[in-house]
């Protein structure tokens, strides 16, 4: 017997779930989709490889540090974004097929929802707080692989000049974490039958990630 759920496409087997690491060191998780007609050799990817988002070459990524009339302080405004790049793609495709069979096929990333809190900003680093305290906006955790999530902070001179000393001190490690959070279903296996599941899927990067695209502005 199985149990479906109307509109879901994919159905991913949860007891089908292969991870691959790419060559660039990027881990990358896949499942199975069932088929009701046939065996399935149709794989879908976890979000993966959250990282700023790049135009032209140059990274989506701005620190302005203003002065008016006495005020001073700072604006940080970045983009970020998720997904393989058509070579990763290839590279995991070809992995695929050696860790499991030769007509497996990686078809795209997994249908995911955002969840309820999408974006986290967490650790013990001060930086952590003061960007929890001073975010001005941060749209939702977009589903898609290229779709951009934007997020801005207002900083006041003293934050300011604590940002400055961060980007200008290679030495400085900060102890953060910024996260996407999504959703996504697979049918798990109950004796004969298949029943749906929900899962939560965490994507992260390091805020000392985020900073290094800031030396050199």
């Amino acid at each position: 017997m199985l149990i479906t759920v109307s509109g879901f496409s994919q159905n991913l087997m949860d007891d089908s779930r292969t991870d691959i690491i790419l060559s660039d060191g990027t881990p990358v998780t896949l499942f199975k989709a069932h088929s009701f007609e046939e065996p399935s050799d149709i794989y879908y990817y976890l979000p993966v490889n959250l990282h700023v988002a790049s135009r032209d070459g140059n990274p989506e990524i701005s620190l302005l540090f203003f002065g008016d009339e006495g005020v001073r302080g700072a604006i940080l405004h970045f983009l970020l974004t998720w997904g393989l790049s058509p070579a990763q793609e290839k590279e995991a495709g070809n992995i695929l097929r050696m860790e499991t069979n030769d007509t497996a096929f990686m078809a795209g990333p997994v249908l995911v929802e955002a969840a309820q809190v999408s974006f986290q900003i967490t650790g013990d680093d001060p930086v952590v707080s003061m960007m929890n305290e001073r975010m001005t906006q941060s749209s939702r955790a977009p589903v898609i692989p290229g779709m951009k999530l934007a997020a801005s902070f207002r900083f006041s001179a003293e934050e300011a000049d604590y940002i400055s000393a961060i980007i200008n001190d290679s030495g400085k490690t900060i102890d953060g974490r910024m996260s996407m959070i999504f959703l996504y279903r697979t049918l798990e296996r109950e004796g004969y039958m298949l029943k749906p599941a929900d899962h939560e899927w965490i994507l992260g990067m390091t805020l000392d990630n985020l900073f290094q695209n800031l030396k050199g502005q």
